[in-house]
């Protein structure tokens, strides 16, 4: 209630409590706009209607006003304030409301919503803002444990759909900003908190949470968007009936695990499976034809691998019995039951806190002399996989970024190849290992071209770690539970990050872009030869996609790690990023402010292991140099 009586001195907002109905199973019957409507969007390219503008998160808009011949001309034309000075790593987006454009975006925590009238394109007007007022809880800032961020909202069926970072998914009337329904899905008191986004599904909406490094349990729930009504929760761990597999899941590859023999309750010592991690916490994707949703899962719980295994050697606990199914994991789960067709773990027996949560990115490529439809995901764990998206069959799984944890993964069996000497494994053992637990990439999402679409556009980290585990001293849900000292520095000095064109298929860069700091913000990709991101110092950049060529380049007023779109209204392009430092990488550069200067996050900044790794990282690219943010900036050719 405190926060809601200091944000209503700023905000005026209308509130309309409603109630979530009876739990229902299955799909309507009734025509309904949902997913449909947001398809139909996506093919007006003046439109970016959805987190990654379409289902298939391709990241990709098919404007050309925009280009290499007149992108030396691109200056600001507006700039909007979020109301929030925290990481702010979404986007925007853009919808077509009975006729006229709207913007519709939404802050980091307390999770402010502004909706914008487009019509005059340079000079938008705010027509409504929104802050939940009741029943908040401010303790999910501390639980949430890498920045109070969110990644975006939704329009489908006249609603803004949203999540809070304490646990709500809020429907809203997109012409008033009034509340129509608001459903309790996380509870941070079990180490919970929403960072988002939520996937727009058929007539559903389905959303994740974060938690693994508060003893949290992963689980996806799916919500009419009618009304906010439950229709199916499935569990990322625990009995076949919770996780809802079936006799037909991995049909076709029964080696990934099958239905029968309770598998994810026996690869975990104990009840460790009841604080087994697998938070599906970031992006969604989703197949119409196949009527199928893309998700996947985040850590094991606790970062101190020996507590989670009942063996004692590196081997015993890697011979597939203690594999912490279904952590690290992509599901492939019916729209209208979530019972899962496929799901394939990357990282068995995690031991580098390698998050498999990165976005799915659907396409249609030929591989190997044959058209598939596949699934793109480039894994903090330094590999990008290339899945036939049908039945889960691995057909590619190439390094991206430097990895020495393992040698490769065996595509047959789809396990990876550990080097002992760069596992993690016995307490106070000090163990180095590429890349760092932040990953390869984490969950800055890339761009592809559908008509070229083995090239990916991809912003990548290049630093790796020493990881300590440490010895387990509590199992309490809602308490910090990671038991272990992380070190990260950059893998070359003075090269944080790249940003580069990389073949799925062959495993090679076409080209890369070396930059001093990390890259934390996500690629977009146009049919203007362009491709734009920012970077973490603040420099919001356009590059020739076929050279690799920076082309253009503004900076901007904090750091980057937001995910920018192009939209057009009034016969301009336009491209949109949020501004403002944090996420986990900028986490001691915000956390702290109010502070000493020395302090980020409570923590002395020269403490290497402050922030789990994160301080270090920020003292050595320079982050705590950076001014925070919290400001949407759009441009357009003048």
């Amino acid at each position: 209630m405190r926060l809601a009586q200091r944000l209503s001195r700023s905000i005026a907002v209308a509130v309309v409590i409603g109630a979530a109905g009876t739990v229902a199973i299955g799909l309507s019957t009734k025509t309904f706009a949902g997913s449909d409507e947001i398809i139909a969007s996506a093919k007006n390219a003046d439109l970016w209607p959805a987190p990654g503008r379409d289902l298939s998160l391709t990241r990709h808009s098919p404007l050309n006003d925009i280009n290499g011949g007149n992108v030396s001309r691109l200056n600001m034309v507006w700039s909007q304030s979020t109301g929030a000075l925290r990481g702010h790593e979404g986007q925007p987006i853009v919808v077509d409301l009975d006729g006229k454009p709207m913007m519709y975006f939404v802050s980091a925590w307390p999770n402010i919503v502004q909706a914008l009238d487009l019509s005059d394109a340079d000079n938008p007007k705010q027509v409504w803002n929104y802050v939940k007022k009741s029943d908040r809880d401010d303790s999910a800032v501390p639980r949430a444990c890498c920045d109070v961020v969110n990644r975006g909202l939704n329009y489908t069926d006249g609603k803004i759909i949203f999540h809070t970072l304490d646990g709500f998914i809020v429907a809203l009337d997109a012409k008033s900003g009034k509340e129509i329904w608001s459903v309790k899905h996380a509870y941070p008191e079990h180490g919970e908190t929403i960072t988002g986004p939520t996937l727009i599904a058929g007539d559903l909406v389905v959303a994740g949470f974060g938690g693994d490094e508060f003893a949290a349990r992963g689980r996806l729930s799916a919500y009419r968007i009618k009304d906010g009504s439950k229709v199916w929760e499935c569990q990322s761990n625990g009995t076949d009936k919770q996780i809802c597999m079936t006799p037909n899941t991995n049909k076709k590859h029964p080696e990934f695990g099958a239905y029968g023999h309770d598998i994810s309750l026996h690869s975990y010592p104990g009840d460790e499976w009841k604080r087994g991690g697998g938070s599906p916490w970031a992006w969604g994707s989703y197949d119409p034809e196949l009527k199928l949703i893309f998700w996947s899962t985040g850590n094991p719980g606790n970062w101190s691998p020996t507590t989670r295994c009942d063996s004692d050697t590196q081997e015993k606990c890697n011979d597939g019995h203690q594999d912490n199914k279904f952590s690290m994991t992509i599901f492939a789960r019916k729209v209208d039951t979530g019972e899962v067709v496929w799901a394939y773990q990357m990282t068995p027996f995690d031991q580098w806190d390698y998050d498999g949560v990165n976005e799915n990115v659907l396409v249609t490529m030929p591989v190997d002399g044959k058209d598939r439809k596949v699934l793109v995901h480039f894994d903090r764990n330094g590999f990008a996989y290339v899945i036939d998206r049908t039945d889960g069959t691995l057909l590619r799984a190439n390094k991206f970024v430097t990895v020495n944890w393992a040698e490769k993964v065996d595509l047959k069996t789809g396990r990876p190849i550990k080097i002992k000497e760069h596992s993690p494994f016995d307490i106070h053992h000090n163990t180095q290992a590429c890349p760092s637990a932040m990953g390869g990439k984490d969950q800055q999402p890339v761009a592809v071209d559908p008509s070229d679409p083995t090239k990916f556009y991809v912003p990548t980290n290049n630093w790796c770690m020493e990881d300590e585990p440490q010895a387990r001293t509590h199992t309490q849900q809602g308490t910090v539970y990671v038991f272990a000292n992380v070190y990260m520095y950059p893998e070359k000095p003075g090269i944080s990050g790249k940003f580069k064109k990389f073949d799925v298929l062959t495993g090679k860069s076409d080209w890369e872009i070396p930059d001093p700091y990390p890259n934390w913000g996500g690629a977009l990709v146009t049919d203007g030869g362009l491709v734009f991101y920012g970077s973490l110092g603040g420099d919001f950049r356009a590059v020739d996609r076929n050279s690799g060529k920076i082309v253009w380049h503004r900076r901007l007023g904090s750091g980057i790690i937001g995910n920018p779109i192009a939209w057009k209204s009034g016969g301009h392009e336009y491209i949109s990023v949020f501004c403002g430092i944090g996420g986990w990488i900028g986490l001691p550069a915000v956390a702290g402010a109010g502070s000493s200067p020395n302090y980020a996050y409570g923590l002395d900044a020269d403490d290497k292991y402050g922030a789990i790794g994160a301080t270090a990282m920020a003292k050595a690219t320079g982050l705590f140099n950076i001014p925070s943010g919290g400001m949407l900036y759009t441009f357009r050719v003048m």
